[in-house]
């Protein structure tokens, strides 16, 4: 597993997780425990990273942290494509949290800033584009 912890400007933060195999779906339990999720739903997060072309977001507004992980893919097409839909969930609890409405361009830098710190985190395990 890959993972890796983004500040969005300090703001919110996230855990982003990839690349996550069996063995690893304890730590997952565990970060979302630390967030406050239940245990349904740790463990419907578990069933959903033991599968392909998957993935989820989790959100503590309290604790302005999420945790997004992408199960493995596929393809390379897949793999992109849950991970905007991700970004998506994402986006959209902090919008929610900062009353952010969508279209606008304080909306648009907020996707760059999780884009960023994503591509980041690739690049720094060797991702290349």
């Amino acid at each position: 597993m890959k993972k890796h912890y983004i500040d969005i400007v300090g703001r919110w933060a996230f855990i982003f997780a990839y690349d996550i195999e069996e063995n690893n779906l304890g730590e997952v339990g565990d970060w979302l425990e630390a967030l406050g999720a239940s245990r349904r739903d740790i463990i419907r997060s578990q069933r959903v990273l033991s599968g392909l072309n998957t993935g989820f977001t989790f959100s503590s507004d309290s604790l302005r942290m999420s945790v997004m992980c992408i199960s493995n893919a596929t393809d390379v097409e897949q793999w992109w494509d849950t991970l905007d839909h991700e970004i998506d969930h994402l986006q959209y609890t902090i919008m929610q949290y900062y009353d952010v409405e969508p279209g606008t361009e304080e909306a648009a830098y907020l996707q760059g800033y999780i884009m960023r710190g994503i591509v980041k985190a690739l690049l720094s395990d060797g991702v290349m584009f």
